[in-house]
């Protein structure tokens, strides 16, 4: 649960959750602000859980730090932790943008594997997740993208080509940073 922010949002809302930290610190943070965290390991924890008793589990920035071992097995945790109906949002980098590979996903050493969103989508869909769908999230702003050739600056066809390439180079360079898989139980 990092430190807590999610866990602020949902106590908030008046929702109960708790989360799972394997970081001593950002435990003792978020239990001097009140929320219920526990040190662990999330793979261990959800294995624990009664079958189908929980309405959801939710992990910002976790998957890009597991082997595929890992993966499959929190994936496979998380399924069988899930009550029918339930949520599993998973949030990490968008390794198919070049900008948050190159200038997020390789600066954390400790990042094991880049996880393209269909590849995601595919392995929660292959645990057993129906109606897993990827939401797109953190836009890169328009004053980072390659600007667009305005009309006139060149005869109308080179311009429209040129214009075509440099929206397909902003598609593969500057896609959004991060992105969600959302899949139901």
């Amino acid at each position: 649960c990092g430190r807590g922010e999610f866990l602020d949002l949902l106590r908030a809302e008046g929702i109960a959750a708790r989360g799972i930290e394997g970081n001593a610190n950002a435990v003792r943070e978020c239990r001097e602000r009140g929320l219920e965290v526990a040190l662990g390991d999330l793979v261990l924890v959800l294995r624990a859980e009664p079958r189908a008793s929980l309405g959801g589990v939710f992990a910002a920035q976790v998957v890009e730090h597991l082997a595929p071992p890992a993966l499959g097995a929190l994936l496979a945790a998380a399924y069988q932790a899930l009550r029918p109906g339930g949520l599993l949002v998973l949030e990490t980098v968008n390794a198919a943008s070049g900008l948050a590979f190159l200038d997020v996903f390789i600066r954390d050493l400790t990042h094991e594997r880049p996880l393209h969103p269909e590849t995601l989508r595919f392995m929660a869909a292959a645990a057993g997740f129906s109606e897993a769908r990827i939401e797109l999230r953190s836009p890169v702003p328009d004053d980072v993208r390659l600007t667009l050739l305005p009309s006139g600056a060149l005869p109308p066809p080179a311009t429209k080509v040129l214009n075509e390439n440099l929206e397909r180079l902003n598609a593969l360079l500057f896609a959004p940073i991060d992105y969600a898989l959302i899949a139901t139980r």
